[in-house]
């Protein structure tokens, strides 16, 4: 009888087999396990003693309308949604800070954002627009505004349409990244310490364009392409205007007196800057609104006090007077009575009554 040959390679490669069927088998169930531990649905939140909702990649396609009508922070983030409507926030009118970055969103219906006039910040990033919903501009809350990464082609057109200067408060704009040759016309910005406009293409980028911007306070312009002499002619005047400058364009800061010779000579002199000058004045009225409301505070709570204090020490007084007449009623030996004497005449003394004939009469007779 012949006996089969034992083959130790291939138990050992089935082995190897069974080993990594094994291992695959494991590795999916636990990813699995992962994904189902993921939430499928939206999250209630507290923060800062604000009600929000955490509903970042969930796949969603559009807004969900189950959520508590008075959230006031919504992240919707890392999602599918592509269009927006007048319904999509009918329901939160309450929400203040509203983050939509990472989505699909194309289209925005007119008058998508108008009833959110609690809204203090809002993230459009890396989304699919090709301009901003001119309504977001009359917000009148809006302080933080985020639409980088889109390829605001139609923007400038569309702030043609515009009342300017707009009457959002934008105190931090950031369009990195937008296909912008140029600032786009907001008007005066006096409230805007705050911009963003790194890669872009800024060929047509001057320094006028920064002269509404009379509170600017920082200002990136990383990777963003601009020529040379109107780089450095930018950096001279917002540097001194106290403005920090990211850059990282080194022939933006000549080191050199010939390069400054160079851009000098191309410099003609500038007219007078009334969009600087309109932004100071509404910068030193609002300084000037705020001092006097504050004069008047400090008015108002001086008189309060001093008739508060007024008050307690007539107050007190009183108390004291009315303590001390009851001490006085209370001493012992004296009658709290009040006594009604009578005046007896003594003898033949006849009292004398003026009133009345008849008595008269009587005394005659006598």
């Amino acid at each position: 009888m012949i006996q089969p040959k034992f083959n130790g390679d291939r138990v050992l490669l089935a082995l190897g087999a069974l080993i990594t069927l094994t291992l695959s088998f494991a590795n999916g169930f636990a990813t699995l396990a992962t994904e189902l531990d993921r939430p499928m649905r939206c999250q209630l939140e507290r923060t800062y003693r604000m009600v929000g909702y955490n509903c970042a990649n969930l796949n969603l396609k559009e807004i969900p309308q189950t959520l508590k009508s008075n959230l006031q922070i919504l992240d919707l983030s890392f999602n599918r949604i592509r269009d927006l409507n007048k319904q999509s926030f009918a329901r939160y009118t309450d929400v203040k800070y509203l983050y939509l970055f990472e989505n699909m969103i194309q289209n925005i219906e007119e008058d998508t954002f108008t009833e959110l006039t609690g809204l203090e910040a809002l993230d459009l990033s890396s989304n699919a627009l090709k301009s901003v919903p001119v309504e977001i501009f009359r917000l009148p809350l809006l302080r933080n505004l985020y639409v980088s990464n889109n390829a605001l082609h139609d923007l400038e057109e569309d702030l043609m349409l515009l009342d300017k200067p707009i009457r959002a408060p934008i105190q931090i704009l950031n369009m990195a990244d937008c296909w912008l040759t140029k600032l786009p016309n907001f008007g005066i910005l006096p409230d805007l310490w705050q911009l963003n406009i790194s890669s872009n293409p800024m060929t047509e980028l001057t320094v006028e364009q920064f002269s509404p911007m009379c509170n600017l306070r920082s200002l990136d312009l990383n990777n963003t392409q601009i020529p040379i002499c109107a780089c450095q002619t930018m950096t001279t005047e917002l540097t001194a205007r106290r403005t920090k400058i990211l850059n990282n364009h080194p022939h933006c800061t000549p080191l050199f007196a010939s390069e400054q010779s160079i851009c000098a000579q191309d410099v003609s002199p500038a007219p007078p800057n009334t969009d600087f000058q309109q932004c100071m004045d509404v910068r030193n009225s609002r300084i000037l609104d705020t001092k006097a409301k504050t004069a008047w505070f400090k008015i108002s709570l001086g008189v309060l006090t001093c008739i508060v204090v007024f008050s307690l020490i007539l107050c007190y007084f009183h108390k004291r007077n009315v303590k001390s007449m009851k001490d006085n009623n209370n001493k012992p030996g004296k009658i709290s009575v009040p006594i009604h004497r009578v005046m007896v005449p003594s003898g033949d003394e006849l009292p004398i009554v003026e009133n009345g004939n008849r008595d008269k009469l009587i005394h005659n007779c006598d």
